[in-house]
């Protein structure tokens, strides 16, 4: 199968709706649901990286080198906790996108007569 017959078998494709890109099923142990998870945790690590210099500090409580370590540590935990607590929904939106795409290529590579 070339990439042109497969694209244009796209439209043609009927996708059960029980699958997880309808929303009805998250299967939060799946590698890619943790995956996505980590990239939510990632991307709002790098708001909190950029929230965090918009607070100007005086200088009276500097803590040096070793505060900026302890806050990069805590910011990725930050990051962590928030993403865990899918409260951004990022996570879930990835995962309903990439399975449906998943969804979607498996059922082109099956209709062109190939197993998985």
């Amino acid at each position: 199968m070339n990439l042109t017959t497969g694209y244009n078998q796209i439209g043609r494709i009927k996708i059960n709706n029980n699958t997880a890109h309808s929303g009805s099923h998250i299967n939060k142990n799946s590698k890619l649901y943790k995956t996505s998870v980590e990239f939510e945790a990632i991307f709002i690590k790098q708001m909190l990286n950029a929230m965090k210099k918009t607070v100007h500090k005086t200088g009276l409580m500097e803590g040096g080198f070793a505060e900026n370590i302890f806050e990069d540590m805590l910011y990725d935990k930050y990051a962590q906790k928030m993403a865990e607590t899918g409260d951004f929904g990022l996570a879930t939106t990835l995962y309903k996108q990439l399975s449906a795409s998943k969804t979607l290529a498996a059922s082109v590579y099956r209709q062109n007569g190939n197993n998985l």
